[in-house]
């Protein structure tokens, strides 16, 4: 992941990162023989490390996101504080990035080969 990505490359890794976890879960339960739910688990640890892992790769895409409009990676820690996460991921989808490059590197290229040249 690069440190800039556009609006769609944010939606394949939320995408990618909450299938990561289901089937990093699914293989946890299977080799632990327990079920897959809400209530206490006897294997707490293993279950955590999928919940860690695909939420440091959305972190990571948001910070990527959010050097893409320009704004510093700290502001990624607004998904955080309640009600202003929704505001924050909306501002995430719906603003396009800069196209020029910026302080963070140049524009994401994301299939690019599949768009048409202008």
């Amino acid at each position: 992941m690069s440190s800039r990505i556009g609006r769609l490359e944010l939606l394949f890794w939320y995408v990618a990162s909450f299938l990561g976890f289901g089937i990093l879960l699914a293989i946890v339960a299977g080799l632990t023989n327990t079920a897959i739910g809400s209530e206490r688990t006897r294997y707490p640890l293993p279950e955590a490390l999928c919940i860690i892992a695909a939420a440091v790769v959305i972190l990571k895409a948001m910070v990527s996101r959010f050097h893409d409009i320009g704004w510093l990676g700290w502001a990624a820690l607004l998904m955080f504080v309640p009600l202003v996460d929704v505001v924050a991921l909306l501002l995430l989808l719906l603003v396009p990035g800069q196209k020029r490059p910026n302080l963070y590197g140049q524009a994401p290229i994301f299939l690019q080969r599949f768009r048409k040249p202008a």
